[in-house]
């Protein structure tokens, strides 16, 4: 910026000559760190433009001081500018990428412009991470997500939030040994927008673990030995899915609701004939009042299910038929309700990149606590073809995917 500026500076007092060779210059700099912010720096580069119309940098800088502005549209087609004379610059698609879809409301071209970064620089992780997520908001199968990173273990050992992603991707296909492998494998720092990140894929892992080393049980009965086995297998993943060991650099809050994994911990000391300890985990997923989810404290989420789940198992089913009937009215009133923003939810990663339909999303998380409620209550048909629906309008939807895999023949439905 500072060749621009004296660039600008000769062009004002008319020596062209000294102005030309300054523009020329400050294009072929590395763009690294270049952030220009001040409104004078418009005239500037504007200058620079017609003086150097060749320049593709000084179009990059201008739209991204633009975007910043507000000034959207101008942002994006001076992006364009600079993309036609440079296409070697993967950020400048980066940022196309980011304006076709939260601007201009064209996905088909903010995914082609995320091919040509990745196309222009293969080894910048940011790139590989921020595709993934664009592919995610777009519906993209996680099999389909999941071979990208799979490919280029290098760029995934660069990120946190690229490992997590990662993480995800095999508990969504039910790869939870490889989930727990990754997470164990490296120190995560906390960051915004961050938060929960790799406590939930750790917790998610070790429960699906739990989980199979329980249906393994079933064809077991005649092999005692083998059995008790795995169930302690099972009851040392649910009991570490209650931790929050050192390398996941977070805690959970202490009003995060984990019954779910209470009411897991209450099934297999139950099969393990140690019906006191499993009593005293259904009490603890039945009594947990609320949840804190996304910034704040909710009446109802998804682990009302296991609550209601537990008191069927304590022998009162009338306070679980109650508790299912009143999930299954917040979620209807939920689905009708328009969706509104929180302050402090700014910082979720469903909105710092990509934006997100948080109408849609709120849909979505109301069809699959109807189908909770419908589970709980009998109603299994019902229940499936509600989480098929989730899945098939957001195929990455965690909780979902994991119901409706229990749901198949040889499995522990809850």
């Amino acid at each position: 910026m500072v060749h621009y500026t004296l660039g600008w500076l000769e062009q004002q007092r008319g020596n062209a000559r000294a102005a030309r060779k300054h523009f020329k210059t400050a294009a072929a700099l590395p763009s690294d760190y270049c952030f220009p912010a001040r409104l004078e720096e418009i005239a500037i580069l504007e200058t620079a433009m017609r003086v150097n119309p060749q320049d593709a940098r000084a179009a990059y800088y201008l739209g991204n001081l633009l975007y910043d502005r507000r000034r959207h549209e101008a942002a994006i087609r001076l992006w364009e500018q600079s993309a036609g004379l440079d296409p070697s610059c993967s950020i400048v698609w980066r940022n196309l990428g980011i304006g076709y879809f939260n601007i201009r409301n064209q996905p088909a071209k903010a995914r082609t412009a995320y091919e040509r970064a990745l196309r222009a620089n293969p080894q910048d992780a940011r790139l590989l991470y921020e595709r993934d997520q664009l592919w995610k908001r777009l519906g993209d199968r996680p099999a389909k997500r999941l071979r990208e990173p799979k490919r280029r273990p290098d760029l995934v050992q660069q990120r946190d939030d690229l490992s997590v992603e990662l993480g995800a991707l095999y508990n969504q296909t039910g790869q939870p040994a490889k989930a727990l492998a990754l997470i164990n494998s490296r120190k995560f720092q906390p960051w915004e927008g961050g938060e929960g990140g790799a406590l939930g894929q750790w917790t998610r892992a070790n429960l699906l673990l739990g989980q199979q080393a329980l249906v393994r049980t079933q064809s077991l009965e005649r092999r005692p030995v083998t059995r008790q086995h795995l169930l302690q297998s099972a009851i040392g993943y649910f009991q570490a899915a209650l931790t929050a060991p050192h390398n996941l650099g977070e805690a959970r809050h202490l009003l995060a609701n984990q019954s779910d994994i209470h009411y897991w911990l209450g099934r297999t000391f139950s099969e393990a004939d140690d019906q006191k300890r499993a009593k005293h985990h259904w009490q603890l997923a039945a009594t947990f009042k609320g949840d804190f989810q996304e910034m704040s404290v909710r009446t109802f989420s998804e682990m009302t299910y296991y609550s209601a789940l537990a008191y069927e198992r304590l022998g009162q089913p009338s306070k679980a038929r109650r508790l299912l009937d009143e999930l299954l009215a917040y979620a209807k009133k939920l689905q009708r309700t328009p969706a509104k923003i929180d302050y402090f939810a700014t910082s979720l990663p469903a909105l710092l990149l990509f934006d997100d339909d948080l109408q849609f999303r709120q849909e979505i998380k109301a069809r699959f606590l109807q189908a909770q409620a419908h589970l709980g209550l009998g109603r299994r048909a019902r229940a499936t073809a509600l989480l098929r629906t989730v899945l098939k309008r957001d195929p990455s939807h965690a909780p979902a995917a994991d119901l409706l895999r229990s749901l198949q023949p040889g499995r522990h439905t809850p």
